[in-house]
């Protein structure tokens, strides 16, 4: 079931903004991030759901749920799941799968994770699986996930590690490199970059006040059956990449995308690709 609620304001001025700070530009390529990356961030939420343990009965609260990969795979467990997103269309993507497989212990709403439509202490476990990242106020991010969960209750943060690792982000830097090499790529921290690595994610829940925090890093193995496809869809997958490729312009991006694919095939000497990745995934408790 989908619940309705008044989204609330950020306080936040929309032009101070990132692009994957605002809502409708997630909500319109909801399809296209689940086919980009769910394959690689449902392995963060498996990791999540083995340390965690959701059983039938406990009540979970997944904020910022993207595509609803830890929602459902909780529910299956028999947990009771309210999946919240500040996007509407990420939301409707999820209450789409929820229909089809004709889940009944899930509910979907549109919520602000900095600020949630939740009463204190009334959640079992809170999660947040790469989106809480994404928050302008990542602390406020935080303490709502403290707030809304019971005493002993549970708590999950994921965050990337540094991205200078990512093999993904290694053959692109180098892809445009080498088909756009007069054009200047964006020096700024990637909001998504704000917190990574161990000790930032474990500094977090520190100062929100959680107890007992066990992080550690963990592999994330994207593969690709055809990198060609991959790169169709990955260009048009978040709303930096959209922004990134927009400046970057139309013949820029298509000579990009075939180094890019010959960068990838090369450097694994097969057509089926695999890159690798890092996460860090926080446990605590209150």
């Amino acid at each position: 079931m989908h619940i309705q609620l008044k989204q609330p304001v950020t306080g936040e001025c929309m032009s101070k903004l990132s692009p994957d700070q605002i809502p409708e530009k997630w909500g319109d390529i909801a399809s296209a991030y689940g086919d980009a990356f769910e394959r690689l961030t449902s392995q963060f939420a498996d990791d999540v759901i083995s340390k965690l343990s959701p059983k039938s009965g406990d009540s979970v609260l997944d904020v910022a749920a993207g595509t609803g990969s830890f929602s459902l795979a909780a529910a299956k467990l028999g947990a009771n799941v309210l999946a919240t997103d500040f996007a509407e269309g990420m939301v409707d993507h999820i209450q789409g799968r929820i229909d089809r497989e004709l889940m009944q212990n899930i509910n979907t709403c549109v919520m602000d994770g900095q600020a949630l439509e939740v009463d204190d202490a009334s959640y079992d476990i809170s999660v947040s699986i790469v989106g809480l990242i994404f928050f302008p106020d990542i602390d406020k991010g935080f303490a709502e996930l403290k707030r809304v969960l019971k005493p002993g209750g549970r708590c999950a943060v994921v965050c990337w590690d540094h991205p200078e690792n990512f093999d993904m982000m290694k053959l692109l830097k180098q892809s445009i490199e080498t088909a756009a090499p007069d054009f200047e790529m964006p020096t700024q921290t990637p909001v998504w970059a704000r917190m990574v690595g161990e000790q930032a994610l474990e500094e977090k829940f520190q100062q929100a006040g959680f107890n007992n925090i066990e992080v550690a890093t963990i592999d994330g193995l994207l593969t690709l059956d055809s990198v060609e496809d991959f790169w169709s869809v990955f260009i048009a997958s978040s709303p930096p990449m959209i922004s990134l490729f927009a400046e970057l312009g139309k013949d820029n991006t298509e000579r990009a995308g075939e180094v890019f694919v010959r960068l990838a095939t090369e450097n694994h000497n097969k057509k089926i690709v695999t890159l690798a990745s890092k996460a860090c995934v926080g446990i605590t408790s209150v």
